[in-house]
């Protein structure tokens, strides 16, 4: 019985490794690019080019000189067991690009296979030696294609170029007579659907069998689940189907990604003789037109990234590996959507979105372009047969962007039971059903959501560099979540395609401003727009008490999960100060509980809810504030808030002290004030009223020229496809001094500045402690990029800051969300975001960026080739101040697309506007309310308190 039973399973050998990690060596020969036209070895599965053969190519980018095709051929022999003797053989492909040829022992295995992003297979039996006696297998491989429609669906497109064998191969074992293929529909109503396709590879048909196909469902764990069901008289060379139903079955979802197993036997005579195993789900989808997306009866809402199938060392070779990461990468941002942009993805990847739950958008390639007819048809039938059993996809895409061959539309139904919807990506399709409109401004979003068609943008807030991704999500975001009809969108892309050129000395290539689109890395490294699109997709989400009331507010924004599944992790903290030497915060108390139930889509006011009063310290610790991580019920952490008490960080140690140190004195020449305390003095120039330089034990610092006001007036909206830059706006106006005073307040000086012109009054006060207050007042009225005011500093004098504010990432008006309060460390870096021209063979992108826009800044402690340097910042909840650290390297003009952003001609500004950001095809005006320019209303106040030198310690 044990051999019966398993001569009924199928066999599997692999002639490859699984993945990029343990690719197994090949003979190699090609004929063009470096080591061409000798053999050598070559790991399969890979992509030739990051292996050192081939040439590197972009698709939309033509060489010089024209395409060059590069033929390669693979070797290796095999040997199939003697178990194998009376069993079919198949030889399987998951993906070859391109155009593939296969001898089997010099003989052909089957047609020329066209189309590199799809699974094949050959039946070689016939072709095998006897058991124990090696074959030889030889795979020659074109890389572009003798199809034009192919090369101009795949090849032409807005990606890398890959050629090779680059998913795995191997050999499949089952019996004469097998099920070849199965194809399964499951609704949440529990109905299930099996389509069995049966082959017969006998000589002869044995006279008088009778063939017969049963079906169980099992759970994970193996117990059986309702009846089987069995369909009798079954015929080979055609599809058996059964049908039978589950009674209150777990449904699939992305939130509750439940599976089932289903053993499908092929008996004969009452002898099974073939079983396979197929992991599937249960439910429902429905595109309700003026409704909704609709999954198992509930809204959903598409939280989702476009993914290209790429690692940097790899190119489209990946690892289940990283099939699995990027899956928790997409849910750790709070997405549950992703579209397989623009090429079916990796079958591990697939099988990762079914078990840890992610929607699924499937494509056939067509960037822009279509597949003919012909090898469309035989495209679509791999395409749909190698994926249909996967509950997480949703949608089939029929190409990218006009890429769209109709005539191939009703050719998913043949193959799918469940008749999933068949989509255009970029246009509205099925006309009156489904719009995924590319890139929509923020006006035309809103003309979208008005209308009945269900919308989810298959492309949107195209990101480039910083620029884009979560640039405007906010607003985009909250447009969806109140429409009729709306159901998500797709950020283009979840990551940088740099790929690493190994004929260049392994430096990244992005190829100019193509590939530095991602919301991460290319090895996935975190930019800021990570973490803003994770607060902002979070499921659950929490408004503190306010006006005297004890209530939380609490949204869930899941459409299966009770918020009470989630965890609530309160803490008080204390934040560390500027003369601690570490960073972060410490928690006094914290404790778990489990919130309330709250069903989906509901909102509450949850009273008597959090922290205890009582525990909002311990010992002599005082807490600064509130922290509340929330986490799902698989322990990720899907939202953190901290509430500040209103005293948390408002001046660091000391600054209001007057005592510790002589009564500050001063003296002046005819060109300025210099002002000592102690070993601590200042220089005011007193023809311009600002700081000249300070100085302390003789070591001199040397922020100076400010505080001025800085600011600039809108700037015109960008062109799409403009390269001549826009005539640059005005900036603020000079301030004239009118007269400089000094005298003692107490124990301080006071020097105090009065203006003609934007800037009205400054006074400068030196404690005897050594600090240095300033306090400003400009006035400003009208739209703006920004405003505020500045100092100069040499920034190739900075070595790292540490700083109190809503951190790690720089913020742009339009992103501001994503950021938690806390003291955070960072060192210098001159990265700019995506771009890899200044990283050395080997060197990732140093995460986060260093220069840019500070949100919620209390204060801030710079270490300089000068020696240390601290400034308070004063916040008012009215008029919120930002700390401007340099301006972030940029891209040229021609690459540069929607995303240049101004800064002010400054090392250090505390601003009370800053500019929003565009992304790659539309400026920031184009995306929503916090795209606008800010709109200065009248006068503005400031304090800065600033100490130069190694704080005392506390």
């Amino acid at each position: 019985m044990a051999s019966v039973a398993h001569a009924a399973e199928t066999e599997v050998q692999y002639l490859s490794g699984l993945g990029k990690d343990d690719a197994v060596k090949w003979q190699f020969l090609c004929d063009h690019g470096p080591n061409a036209n000798q053999w050598s070895t070559i790991g399969v599965p890979s992509n030739w080019e990051l292996q050192g053969f081939g040439i590197y190519t972009y698709g939309r980018v033509a060489p010089a000189g024209g395409w060059t095709k590069v033929h390669g051929v693979y070797k290796r022999t095999f040997t199939a067991p003697a178990t194998w003797r009376d069993k079919a053989v198949i030889l399987n492909f998951e993906g070859v690009m391109t155009d593939t040829r296969v001898t089997v022992n010099g003989q052909s295995a089957g047609p020329l296979h066209q189309g590199g992003y799809y699974a094949f297979h050959y039946d070689i039996t016939r072709l095998l030696k006897p058991a124990g006696q090696p074959n030889e297998i030889q795979v020659d491989v074109d890389d572009e294609s003798s199809d034009a429609s192919v090369d101009s669906a795949e090849r032409r497109g807005d990606f890398w170029n890959y050629a090779g064998i680059f998913r795995p191969v191997y050999l499949e074992a089952v019996p004469k007579t097998f099920i070849e293929h199965l194809a399964v529909n499951a609704t949440a109503a529990g109905v299930l659907e099996v389509d069995a396709r049966l082959a017969d590879r006998r000589l002869a048909e044995s006279s008088g069998a009778t063939a017969s196909v049963e079906a169980q469902v099992f759970d994970l764990s193996g117990k059986p689940v309702g009846e089987p069901v069995t369909l009798s008289n079954a015929a080979f060379g055609s599809v058996a189907h059964l049908a039978g139903k589950i009674s209150n079955p777990r449904l699939w979802t992305a939130e509750t990604p439940s599976l089932y197993r289903l053993d499908v036997q092929l008996k004969i005579n009452g002898t099974v003789v073939h079983t396979v195993h197929q992991k599937f789900g249960f439910r429902t989808i429905e595109v309700r037109p003026g409704q909704g997306l609709f999954v198992n009866g509930n809204r959903i809402f598409l939280k989702g990234v476009d993914r290209h199938s790429f690692w940097p060392d790899s190119g489209r070779t990946l690892s289940e590996k990283i099939s699995r990461d990027d899956v928790n990468l997409i849910k750790e941002m709070n997405g549950n959507a992703v579209r397989s942009s623009h090429y079916s993805p990796d079958r591990h990847f697939l099988d990762a979105c079914d078990e840890l739950g992610l929607y699924v958008l499937d494509e056939l390639t067509g960037w822009q372009a279509k597949y003919d007819t012909g090898v469309g048809r035989k495209l679509v039938k791999e395409l749909v047969e190698h994926d249909v059993n996967h509950p997480s996809i949703l949608f089939w895409d029929n190409g990218n962007e006009g890429g769209f061959n109709f005539d191939l539309d009703a050719d998913y139904a043949k193959y799918d039971p469940q008749a999933r919807l068949v989509l255009h990506p970029w246009s509205e399709f099925p006309v009156g059903i489904a719009d995924t409109k590319h890139y929509p401004t923020y006006e035309g979003l809103q003309q979208k959501l008005a209308a009945d068609p269900v919308l989810f943008p298959t492309e949107m807030l195209h990101g480039l560099y910083d620029g884009g991704a979560g640039a405007g999500l906010q607003d985009y975001w909250d447009a969806i979540l109140r429409s009729k009809a709306g159901a998500g969108g797709f950020m283009w892309a979840l990551l940088d395609e740099d790929v690493k050129r190994v004929d260049k000395g392994g430096i990244l290539d992005s190829q100019g401003n193509y590939a530095p689109d991602g919301i991460v890395g290319p090895y996935r490294e975190h930019e800021a727009s990570f973490n803003t699109i994770k607060q902002l997709w979070s499921p659950i989400i929490v408004t503190p008490p306010a006006g005297g009331s004890h209530a939380y507010t609490v949204t869930n924004r899941y459409s299966f999960l009770d918020a009470g599944g989630c965890t609530y992790e309160w803490q008080a903290i204390a934040f560390r100060r500027p003369s601690d030497a570490q960073s972060g915060s410490m928690v006094l108390t914290s404790r778990i509980d489990h919130g309330r139930s709250l069903a989906p889509g509901a909102s509450q006011a949850w009273d008597g809810w959090g922290l205890p009063a009582s525990a909002s310290g311990r010992g002599k610790a005082r807490a600064d504030a509130t922290r509340l991580i929330i986490r799902d019920a698989t322990g990720q952490v899907i939202q953190t808030y901290v509430w500040p008490v209103e005293t948390a960080g408002s001046a660091p140690d000391a600054t209001a002290r007057s005592g510790g140190g002589a009564k500050p004195a001063v003296t002046e020449t005819p060109e300025v004030f210099t002002a000592k305390a102690s070993d601590m003095s200042i220089q005011i120039d007193k023809s311009s009223g600002l700081l000249v330089s300070a100085s302390r034990q003789g070591h001199t610092y040397s922020l100076k020229n400010g505080p001025r006001v800085v600011a600039m007036d809108p700037r015109p909206v960008p062109v799409r496809g403009q390269t001549a830059p826009p005539p640059q706006p005005a900036i603020a106006a000079p301030s004239k001094l009118v007269s400089l005073t000094h005298a003692m307040e107490g124990e301080d000086l006071v020097i105090s500045a009065a203006f003609d012109g934007p800037m009205k009054t400054l006074r400068y006060r030196l404690k005897p402690n050594g600090w240095l207050s300033l306090d400003y007042v400009y006035a400003m009225t009208g739209p703006h990029e920004y405003f505020g005011i500045g100092f100069d500093y040499p920034e190739a004098d900075v070595k790292s800051m540490r700083f109190f504010g809503q951190g790690p990432d720089p913020v742009y008006q339009n992103r501001l969300a994503g950021g938690t309060l806390d003291v955070w460390q960072r060192s210098y870096n001159n990265t700019m975001v995506g771009d890899p021209d200044d990283l050395k063979p080997g060197e990732h992108f140093d995460y986060p960026v260093f220069k840019g826009f500070y949100s919620g800044v209390r204060w801030v402690q710079f270490k300089t080739t000068e020696g240390e340097m601290t400034a308070a910042v004063e916040q008012q909840p009215d008029s919120p101040v930002y700390l401007q650290v340099f301006a972030p390297k940029t891209a040229s003009a021609k690459l540069v697309g929607q995303v240049a952003v101004p800064f002010p001609s400054t090392g250090l500004s505390f601003l009370n506007a800053i500019p929003a950001i565009g992304n790659k095809f539309g400026g920031p005006q184009t995306m929503g309310p916090m795209g606008q320019s800010a709109i200065a209303t009248g006068e503005y106040k400031g304090h800065i308190s600033l100490y130069f030198g190694t704080l005392p310690k506390r």
